[in-house]
Order: C-alpha cells, then structure tokens, then sequence
C-alpha cells in the first residue's frame, strides 16, 4: 500500500481539541438533504477515484461542509477521515477547523471512528487518582518520564480536587519498552499500588525498587500495542474516544460530563 498520509499530519491527529459533540461534525452550514440527495458516492466509486492513492476505503458520508465528501480510510488498525470534492476531482487529506471556537471538526471525527471497548481494558493494576467509587473515570497511559505526562498528573491532581467525583486510572506505561530505568519505575509504581508512590514517580523523585514480579507494565505495553497507541499520555474516555496530550483541570473535568 501506498503512503497517503504525511507523518505530520498523522501527528496533528494526536492534539485534538473536544470543545464541541462528535454529532456537530455533519451539521454544520450548508449540509441538507437536498445536497445528499442531489450528489452520491459510493463506497466501490470512492475507491475507484482513489485507487492510486489508498486501498481499504470503509465508509462514505457527507462531509462537514457542502461540496465535500468524507471517505473514511482503514490503514494500520486505524480509520482516518479524507475528503473529496463533489467533482471527484480533487483530493484533501488536512484538518477542517471551525474558526469560531477553534474546533477540530476532523480531529471530532478521527475520535468518534476509532472508539474502542472499555470494558476489554482490565483495571486491577491501575493507580486510581480521585473517587475510586465514581460511575465513571478516565483511564489514562502515562509515563512518568515523559514531559506532557508530568504536566497532566499535576492538572489531574487539580481535577480531583475540584471535583470529589471524578476518577482517573492511571496506568504506568514506558512509552520505550526497552528503557529499563523507567521500566523498574512503572513497576514499581504497580507494586506499591499507592497515589504517593505515584506522585513521587512523577516529581522525579528515587522510588524503591519493586517488590513484586507483577506481569502489570507487560500487559500494559501489550494493550497499548493493540490499541494501536503510539504516545503519551494518552486517555481512553468513558465513551471509548482516545484523546492524547496534556489539558488543564478544567477541560479533563468536561470530559467526565
């Protein structure tokens, strides 16, 4: 298969920003049905159009705006949403942004196609930060080493404090299997099963070394391979989406809603 995406742009879709419903994607300005009923394109039509350039086309639908087409694309365990115009003439792989609130529209989008089960994600090694009786929570894979992820342990701790209802699970996670020093940290976090532990880890602090052989951090690796995860942190929503970055205490809260 042919390479259709830049990395940069398979970057760009790990900063996604989520102040607007995935639903909001098709109803902006100037989709109505006249226009669905008046252009079609089918999922065999799209391929055709786009032989050259992908293989797996898995969905088409009307695009965010009149005049365009989005063609969902399978490629590596992930769906990606691409556009076409209503010529078939031209083909556009970037980001639809709404300028009134900065809303990532394709970034909503990318969200709502690759939600996975929650339920498959075993928790009984995860750090709970919060309420460990809350309905919901986030689960989140953070390294301890990583920079952003030590920017959202503290908004999270801010997150816990401002709201007795909300929950994260974190899950200790090197973000580079073969860096043995963080591997032993995540380990021992798992271990000690503790929030200071926990803490300590992501102020840089010298931990214990592990007192257990737990197979915790392996199984973690494994899940962020299947999950096809490929920085950190990254947080699984309750609904499935998986959002990566670091966000301030505030929008991690208006996740929970």
């Amino acid at each position: 298969m042919k390479p259709f995406l830049p990395a940069c742009a398979l970057a760009a879709f790990l900063a996604l920003l989520l102040s607007a419903p995935a639903a909001a994607f098709q109803k902006e300005a100037g989709i109505t049905k006249d226009c669905a009923e008046c252009h079609k394109l089918t999922k065999e039509e799209a391929g055709k159009v786009l032989g050259r350039i992908v293989d797996n086309v898995v969905a088409v639908a009307p695009g965010p705006f009149q005049g365009f087409w989005e063609v969902d694309v399978a490629r590596n365990g992930k769906i990606y949403p691409f556009y076409i115009d209503y010529s078939l003439k031209y083909f556009f792989n970037g980001q639809f942004i709404r300028l009134s609130d900065m809303t990532n529209l394709t970034g909503l989008r990318f969200q709502d196609l690759n939600r996975v089960d929650v339920s498959t994600i075993p928790l009984k090694n995860a750090i709970v930060m919060g309420n460990k009786k809350a309905k919901k929570g986030i689960i989140v894979l953070s390294d301890p080493t990583c920079p952003y992820c030590v920017k959202l342990h503290a908004e999270m701790k801010k997150a816990v404090e401002m709201d007795p209802e909300a929950a994260f699970y974190v899950m200790p996670y090197p973000r580079n299997p073969n860096d043995k020093a963080t591997y032993r940290k995540c380990l021992a976090v798992v271990c000690g099963k503790s929030v200071k532990l926990l803490d300590d880890a992501y102020a840089g602090k010298e931990l214990p070394a592990p007192s257990c052989k737990s197979e915790a951090v392996n199984e973690t690796i494994k899940l962020a391979e299947r999950l096809k995860i490929e920085g950190t942190p990254t947080m699984i929503l309750p609904d499935g989406r998986m959002v990566s970055g670091s966000m301030g205490a505030e929008a991690l809260l208006a996740l929970l809603r």
